[in-house]
C-alpha cells in the first residue's frame, strides 16, 4: 500500500514539476503567499495562495476553531523524510509555532478545487491526488484532526512511569 502511495506521489511530483518547473536561484521570488491558521490543540493549517481564500473557506475554518495567525511568502519544502514537495510556510515558522502536524490546502486557480496535503512528523508529507471542494472539506478536516488527536493520545500512552524508570510497552 505504501508503494502505491509512493508511486502516486512521484507521479504528482512529476506533474507539478512539469507544470511549474523546479525553483531555481533565478526564481528567488515566491509565486505564492500562504496563510497559517492554528487551532487550540496546536494543529495547523496552511492555505495557499492566500489571495484565493474564499469567504466560505474562511467561515469553515473559523467554525473548526482555526484562527489566522500569520501570512507570508510560501516556500517549496519536502516532508520530514525528504519525500514529496509542495509550497508551505517556512520551516522557522513551523518551529516557532511548534507545529508537528498540520494540513496544507492548495487552492487551484479555478478557485473551487482544493488539493490537500498532510504533514506529520512520523509519516512525513502525504499529497493525495484527489481534488476536493469546500463541502467535502467539512467532513475531511475534522476526520484528519481526529486522527491527529488519536496519534497524540497513543504517543502519550507509549511511555509509562514505574518506580525507578520509564518503560515502553
Amino acid at each position: 500500500m505504501r508503494r502505491v502511495y509512493h508511486y502516486l506521489s512521484m507521479i504528482l511530483l512529476a506533474g507539478w514539476i512539469g507544470a511549474h518547473g523546479l525553483p531555481s536561484s533565478a526564481q528567488a521570488e515566491t509565486r505564492f503567499q500562504y496563510q497559517l491558521y492554528i487551532q487550540p490543540e496546536n494543529f495547523g493549517l496552511v492555505v495557499f495562495p492566500r489571495e484565493l481564500i474564499s469567504p466560505e473557506l474562511e467561515e469553515l475554518l473559523r467554525g473548526l476553531n482555526f484562527k489566522a495567525v500569520l501570512s507570508g511568502d510560501a516556500v517549496m519544502r519536502s516532508g520530514s523524510k525528504q519525500e514529496n514537495f509542495t509550497y508551505m510556510m517556512p520551516e522557522d515558522v513551523q518551529k516557532k509555532h511548534k507545529l508537528e502536524k498540520f494540513l496544507i490546502l492548495q487552492i487551484l486557480t479555478d478557485g473551487v478545487g482544493i488539493m490537500v496535503g498532510v504533514f506529520e512528523q512520523e509519516f512525513g508529507l502525504t499529497l493525495p491526488t484527489k481534488v476536493f471542494v469546500i463541502e467535502e472539506l467539512k467532513d475531511n478536516i475534522p476526520k484528519t484532526l481526529e486522527i491527529f488527536r488519536n496519534q497524540l493520545k497513543e504517543e502519550k500512552e507509549e511511555i509509562r512511569w514505574i518506580p525507578g524508570g520509564i518503560i515502553k510497552p
